[in-house]
């Protein structure tokens, strides 16, 4: 199916595996410019290849979507490479801590709402 993005730049938070990866894909495959960035840079560096190998222009960069220079620098180098961001797909998210929501800390609770909230600002 042709959703007319060729050519549009993509920007995938998260993109290194699971959904990201998913959606970094099928961006590619529809023509997209694709940047993904994550915190780990094995999956990262797979993540890049694999959508590579549909053809696509693709940049990873590490980045924790918490740390807003971090953030910063993706957004820059898209600018850079390409002109800038057409579609963002944040997809980070997740919860803090490995006990029971009973035993959640007010840190953990701050920190959940800091990676599925506040982060998305800066993007």
């Amino acid at each position: 199916m042709d959703l007319g993005l060729k050519d549009k730049i993509a920007l995938i938070t998260g993109g290194s595996r699971g959904i990201g990866r998913a959606i970094a894909l099928a961006l590619a495959n529809e023509g997209c410019k694709v940047a993904i960035c994550a915190r780990d840079q094995e999956p990262l560096e797979r993540a890049l290849q694999q959508v590579r190998a549909t053809g696509a222009e693709a940049i990873a960069e590490v980045a924790d979507v918490r740390s807003r220079q971090e953030v910063e620098a993706v957004v820059e180098r898209c600018a850079a490479e390409w002109g800038g961001v057409d579609i963002l797909v944040n997809n980070v998210g997740g919860a803090a801590g490995e006990q029971s929501l009973i035993e959640t800390t007010d840190e953990d609770w701050e920190e959940t709402f800091d990676l599925n909230v506040f982060h998305a600002a800066p993007l």
